[in-house]
């Protein structure tokens, strides 16, 4: 082991990168005065170069999956063990050290990590206190669920940024199996029915995928390919034949004909744009009665903007109705309320739509959520099936 002073690491946050395939991991390191760590990045034509800070004794490290190699300096150079975008560095979970491997044999990290960035305290917003009201259940077990879906049938859809496997999840028998994988892409991440038993899917970051149950046999084609676009995340159902997309990136939506592959730019506004160093802006987005819901992950922000109800353009100025919680994804619950996921802060919250300034209040607890959606049979519809870090749980809401 590299003879290193004890490292305290917080985890701050986990967040998703659809094109290239890249997950965010954040930490902060809180480490001695005499601890100088400096920056070595390798570059690969999937990544373009960051400007890494120095920042003193309190660091956030980020840790971003995709492909390429870095070195990372502490005293001495040495390898940190990083499990492909799921854990970052292991940390021990009683002494919470970093645990460091190879005795600086081989200073680099190979394999799936594409930059390893070390920024100085850059503020992520003070959130305001949270108090859970009750721990998930987990229904399954599946690595880095980026979004879910609920069919007519009561099974869930999940899917993950880093795999083209799309899981079907019987939340009765609390069993997960392979629905299909689509061809052409190498993760998947926002989905909503737009019909009975068919789905859009977003595939890559730049691709819109049907997915369809319909016919017994589910099959996948693609709908189209957004060549413009950064970072296609987050996607909601408009009406029976068109889809909204929000582009992280890019800090705009786009809604998109399922049937014919036509698109366009409905809308765009600066709450919507990538904020800091991080190329990722708008998240979550969810569609009903002319308003467009969304939340900026980074920007720790959730907003409304109305939409016009036949063409889907953006008919005024946004509202904003937070800045001081990160929101991941977001659903709409049985009750008429608003639920949001939010990730690093490992919580469900409620939020009334009606009222002027919604106070957003904790309804249950999930490590790393990043979306949910309800039930549909009359067992399950108060209860918000939630995807976190590891796997789908069950949220089950007073209404």
């Amino acid at each position: 082991m590299c003879s290193l002073r004890p490292l305290v690491i917080t985890t701050l946050l986990t967040a998703r990168l659809t094109h290239p395939s890249q997950e965010y991991h954040m930490y902060k390191l809180t480490e001695p005065p005499r601890f100088t760590p400096h920056i070595n990045k390798q570059q690969t034509s999937r990544n373009k170069h960051k400007q890494a800070s120095d920042g003193g004794r309190q660091l956030r490290l980020v840790i971003i999956g995709g492909v390429g190699i870095n070195q990372i300096a502490y005293p001495r150079l040495c390898r940190v063990r990083h499990l492909g975008c799921v854990r970052g560095i292991i940390v021990d979970q009683r002494t919470r050290e970093p645990q460091l491997e190879n005795t600086c044999q081989d200073p680099f990290i190979p394999g799936p990590s594409a930059l390893v960035s070390l920024l100085a305290s850059a503020s992520l917003g003070s959130a305001s206190p949270i108090t859970p009201r009750q721990a998930a259940q987990q229904v399954v077990r599946i690595n880095s669920i980026e979004n879910v879906a609920v069919r007519s049938n009561g099974l869930i859809l999940a899917t993950n940024m880093n795999s083209a496997t799309l899981y079907s999840v019987d939340p009765v028998a609390k069993t997960s199996s392979t629905a299909l994988s689509v061809s052409g892409t190498n993760g998947l991440s926002g989905i909503a029915e737009y019909q009975p038993d068919q789905f859009a899917v977003i595939g890559g970051g730049k691709s819109i995928y049907k997915v369809d149950f319909s016919s017994g046999t589910p099959r996948s084609t693609l709908i189209k390919t957004i060549t413009e676009a950064q970072n296609l995340n987050g996607l909601a159902y408009f009406d029976n034949s068109t889809v909204l997309v929000a582009d992280a990136g890019r800090g705009n939506v786009y809604k998109i004909d399922v049937n014919t592959g036509v698109y366009s730019e409905v809308a765009r506004d600066p709450t919507m744009a990538p904020s800091g160093g991080i190329p990722f802006g708008i998240d979550g987005i969810r569609y009903a009665n002319g308003t467009l819901w969304y939340t900026n992950i980074f920007r720790n922000s959730f907003h409304k903007i109305p939409l016009d109800p036949v063409t889907a353009k953006s008919t005024g100025a946004q509202t904003t109705l937070w800045t001081n919680l990160m929101g991941d994804d977001l659903c709409f619950g049985p009750n008429g309320k608003i639920y949001v996921t939010t990730n690093s802060r490992n919580s469900l919250v409620e939020v009334d739509p009606t009222a002027a300034r919604p106070s957003p209040v904790s309804v249950g607890t999930v490590t790393g959520s990043t979306s949910c959606a309800f039930g549909r049979t009359d067992r399950d519809r108060n209860v918000a099936y939630v995807g976190g870090g590891q796997g789908v749980f069950a949220v089950t809401i007073r209404v």
